[in-house]
């Protein structure tokens, strides 16, 4: 007994190796396919409760490669055929080799909406089948994503750090740690209190699960109840494996990366751990990725997307919830936005560019006191495409309410000012320190199409959480444009002492 229909033929006589009280109903069962060929179930059963079971068999790799889309195709056809729902039918898969299919059949069986159970025939000598194995899936597929903390090793010469960069991807290459990046960093600003002006800066990804236990047995890590390996373990091992050839060594965040790039380091090669990134990843989209959202950066917030995509879509509304937790006007307000740029066209594309810190305080000193823009500001730019053709924009910003003028007494009540401007991490203090100064969020939809006038229109957040859309006239509109400027003309004194208070803490301006 070599072959499958020998094998079928002796299994539909002795059901119950597949499994208990199965009844027969026929074997090689035809389906009809009006726009290509035909099915043939290998044996159609029912089980004790009355459901439809189709059973697939195969014997070698070659025809195992095939049994996936078989039974795809069978399964479409006897539901569009028979009017079978999803849960009124399974299938069963019974193959001797599973060595090209276990992956294939692993996805398959997680992403169909029916119940699809595999096993292996185990055959005696004459090929007779005498049980079946339950066969284990394949680990599904894990999300990579970079760990939020970073290293910076820091050198003072050139070589130095050269050096240092062989032996960190030696030690990487020990741990099996494969998902990574190494950048090499210079300094080009003009700071005189910079020594350190070259710099490897190592990213690396949270580790999945195979990639975890394989890093784990190269440390003779085995499991614990009480000690749970983790990324942070893995940098300190590698700092530890490393520090000969460390100048100095700092902490990085998506957040630390953006502002060395904005303070003249220069980001010179990037070495990649995982070779495959040479072909499906640019230096630019990298550096875009570890400065992400989704890499840790709770200030800056970017993204394009369509309604088209879906899974991309809902991501991008689930991130941006996040992102503006806190901030009801923003976040209810946003999502009302997506939802109807998605209810006018699927095809619509938006690109969004979200600043957003928890320190208004140190904002307002960067605006007012040094000209650097650290203000929250949210703009949103929708494309619609087709026969609507315009363009829809949601802009965020701040506003005062001209009728509040704080004092330094005021803002920190007799407290200490250090432990104040410590103190402004979160969305509540925030939002308890805008209300002292009289500033609010405010949200405005802008709409542009070709030969008609730019609407532009309030979002207004009712108790409700609704949003209504308010006219606005040029006169509030000026308004509005001129808000922080009015507020530093009308509040002098009070921003000549920010200035001092929080210019005489250096380590909390950027």
């Amino acid at each position: 007994m070599v072959n499958e229909a020998g094998i079928r033929d002796f299994l539909i006589n002795n059901l119950d190796i597949i499994e208990p009280d199965l009844k027969l109903v026929k074997k090689e069962f035809t389906l009809k396919n009006e726009f290509g060929a035909d099915g043939r179930i290998d044996i159609l059963a029912k089980d004790k409760f009355g459901m439809f079971v189709i059973i697939e068999i195969k014997k070698s790799d070659k025809t195992a490669r095939e049994a996936v889309n078989e039974l795809c195709k069978y399964i479409a056809l006897f539901k569009t055929e028979h009017g079978r729902a999803a849960n009124k039918c399974r299938c069963i898969l019974l193959s001797t080799e599973w060595h090209e299919l276990l992956v294939p059949f692993s996805e398959f069986s997680r992403a169909v909406d029916y119940q699809v159970d595999g096993y292996q025939l185990i055959l005696d000598e004459e090929g007779i089948p005498i049980r079946k194995k339950t066969i284990e899936l394949a680990p599904e597929g894990e999300e990579k994503f970079i760990f939020p903390i970073h290293n910076i090793f820091l050198y003072q010469i050139i070589k130095h750090r050269n050096i240092a960069r062989k032996k960190l991807e030696n030690i990487l290459k020990q741990l099996d740690i494969t998902n990574y990046y190494v950048l090499s960093i210079n300094y080009e600003g003009d700071s005189q209190n910079i020594k350190h002006t070259f710099a490897l800066y190592l990213v690396i990804y949270i580790f999945r699960t195979l990639e975890k236990e394989k890093i784990k047995k190269n440390l003779n890590i085995f499991d614990d109840d009480n000690y749970e390996f983790d990324e942070e373990d893995a940098l300190l091992e590698i700092t530890n494996r490393l520090t000969y050839f460390i100048d100095i060594l700092e902490v990085g965040t998506a957040e630390k990366l953006q502002g060395m790039i904005s303070k003249s380091w220069d980001i010179k090669t990037i070495y990649k751990g995982n070779k495959s990134d040479n072909i499906l990843v640019t230096d630019e989209e990298i550096i875009k990725e570890i400065i992400s959202f989704e890499s840790g950066n709770s200030v800056i917030y970017t993204s394009v997307a369509t309604p088209r995509i879906q899974p991309s879509w809902q991501s991008t509304i689930e991130n941006i919830k996040h992102f503006l937790y806190g901030n009801d006007c923003w976040e209810i307000g946003t999502n009302w936005f997506l939802q109807k740029v998605e209810s006018i066209s699927q095809e619509a594309i938006i690109n969004c560019n979200i600043y957003y810190g928890f320190d208004i305080l140190f904002a307002l000193y960067n605006y007012l006191c040094r000209d650097v823009n650290l203000l929250p500001t949210l703009e949103i730019v929708a494309q619609i495409t087709g026969k609507t053709n315009k363009t829809i924009v949601l802009v965020g910003c701040l506003e005062w309410d001209r009728n509040t003028f704080p004092s330094i007494k005021s803002i920190f009540n007799n407290d200490d000012p250090c432990i104040v401007l410590m103190r402004q991490k979160e969305p509540l203090d925030d939002l308890i320190m805008m209300y002292k100064h009289g500033l609010e969020y405010s949200l405005f939809e802008i709409t542009i199409e070709q030969n008609s006038q730019t609407i532009i229109k309030r979002l207004e957040l009712e108790e409700d959480n609704t949003i209504n859309l308010l006219p606005i006239t040029n006169v509030e509109l000026g308004l509005v444009k001129s808000s922080l400027t009015d507020f530093a003309i009308h509040n002098p004194g009070y921003i000549q002492q920010l200035c001092y208070l929080v210019g005489s803490f250096s380590h909390f301006v950027s």
